[in-house]
């Protein structure tokens, strides 16, 4: 019984620091689209941006080795394209988006995916385009609902 009781109690000590360091963030802007989204974060956004960055180079590393990175010259230009013209808008939801290292890459993949991490860190797999012969209204819109992921610190 004392056992018991002892680790109960340890557990109730550790969930309240661990939650301590948590917190509630506002995740967009709620004059420019007309509500305040909040949302319960467990790092801050210089660590999830750490992170994600770390993430993000092994993935590129290992594509690289691979020889499935960047293999499409003009489908990566396309995409940094809608990219660059997406980035302004950004603002909207976070003013420091914008000043983000945003960042598009294409891994070759059969594959209809394509996902974004916090910091702005995407990538594309070239079935996606391929596969269902994306036009670049159509790219925008994948894109811009991956970037949504980021803007929202979504990992």
């Amino acid at each position: 019984m004392l056992f018991g009781r002892s680790l109960y109690f340890t557990l109730i000590i550790f969930s309240v620091l661990f939650t301590a360091g948590c917190a509630y963030k506002s995740s967009t802007n709620k004059t420019a689209v007309g509500i305040e989204r909040k949302q319960f974060m467990m790092l801050s956004s210089s660590q999830m941006d750490q992170s994600s960055k770390q993430a993000y180079s092994r993935v590129v590393t290992e594509a690289k080795k691979k020889q499935l990175f960047n293999k499409d010259y003009k489908t990566v230009k396309r995409l940094k394209g809608i990219l660059n013209n997406l980035i302004p808008h950004t603002a909207v939801f976070r003013n420091d988006a914008v000043n983000w290292k945003w960042e598009v890459n294409l891994l070759k993949s059969k594959e209809l995916n394509a996902w974004c991490m916090p910091g702005g860190k995407m990538m594309f797999y070239s079935g996606l385009v391929e596969k269902l012969n994306l036009n670049d209204a159509q790219i925008a819109a994948i894109m811009g609902h991956e970037m949504g992921h980021a803007l929202r610190e979504h990992s």
